[in-house]
């Protein structure tokens, strides 16, 4: 599924930490790394194209000796727009980037190119946080875990080949999450006691039927797949069992039951990549 994957750079520390991770899903993928960095025209920018090729050169160097397919591209223009173009020109089926680049802490994804690339890419986004330890995926004495939210929608279900895919790839177990919202009523307290409770546990039941026929299938296909479905809203939901379960990677979509386009900007999506430590593959539903 994934055979190139793309990497965008700026020449800062902070976008450099999506490179271990890349490498190791080149390798397992037996995939092709692309290097990027945009050129601008803008004397604001400081990116000169040759100080970006030399730049992305000596990386290749070292992505070519730890044994990874590896080429590198200066596309010219705005930063996203040079990511998005590069993406579609090279056919990439992933592209794996920080989600800060040279301004370094001083704002999270809002208004920031990873979110425009999210917003408009037809490929796959692989996000990595800027902070803490930086993710490689490696193999360790215990087997890796990939959590999945689901919701019972087909937009989330967009998420599962991509998440089978890597499972193989990493020998990895996937972990389907489905949230069981809290009802939101008002009227007098002893029955607002009951309606939850009755409410919950009938969305406990209907979310774990619904788990285990997805798991079900998954398990057929020889993946190993535990399900859970747990109380809160989706996003507190997601990061808590990232922490709780282990688990090194999410997989999930930018949209949910209602498949609404818009910006990923207030959804349960960038709730979990800006709270998560970590790193967030979302896919946009229709993507395969």
């Amino acid at each position: 599924m994934y055979k190139k994957i793309l990497v965008p750079l700026d020449g800062s520390a902070f976008s450099e930490r999506a490179l271990p991770l890349a490498e190791t899903l080149a390798h397992a993928l037996d995939a092709r790394l692309i290097l990027l960095r945009v050129v601008s025209g803008a004397a604001s920018s400081g990116v000169d194209p040759t100080e970006a090729q030399a730049y992305l050169t000596a990386l290749e160097t070292g992505v070519f000796r730890r044994g990874v397919a590896c080429e590198i591209a200066t596309p010219y223009g705005d930063a996203a727009d040079g990511i998005l173009m590069e993406a579609a020109l090279q056919s990439a089926d992933l592209i794996v980037m920080c989600t800060h680049g040279r301004s370094g802490l001083g704002r999270w994804i809002y208004g920031s190119v990873a979110e425009q690339v999210v917003n408009h890419s037809t490929t796959p986004v692989l996000l990595v946080r800027p902070t803490g330890e930086i993710p490689t995926l490696a193999a360790g004495p215990e087997p890796l875990a990939v959590l999945v939210p689901l919701d019972g929608s087909p937009f989330a279900e967009a998420t599962l080949p991509h998440a089978e895919a890597l499972a193989r790839a990493l020998d990895a177990r996937l972990l389907l999450l489905r949230a069981l919202e809290p009802p939101v009523v008002t009227t007098y307290e002893f029955v607002v006691t009951s309606m939850v409770v009755g409410s919950l546990e009938e969305q406990r039941q209907q979310a774990e039927a619904y788990l285990g026929r997805v798991a079900g299938k998954l398990r057929d296909d020889g993946l190993t797949v535990q399900t859970m479905a747990r109380e809160g809203w989706p996003a507190d939901a997601i990061v808590r069992e990232a922490v709780e379960s282990g688990a090194q990677l999410i997989v999930m979509a930018t949209h949910g039951r209602s498949g609404v386009e818009r910006l990923l900007l207030g959804n349960v999506a960038l709730e979990v990549v800006r709270r998560s430590l970590l790193p967030v593959l979302l896919v946009r539903p229709g993507q395969s």
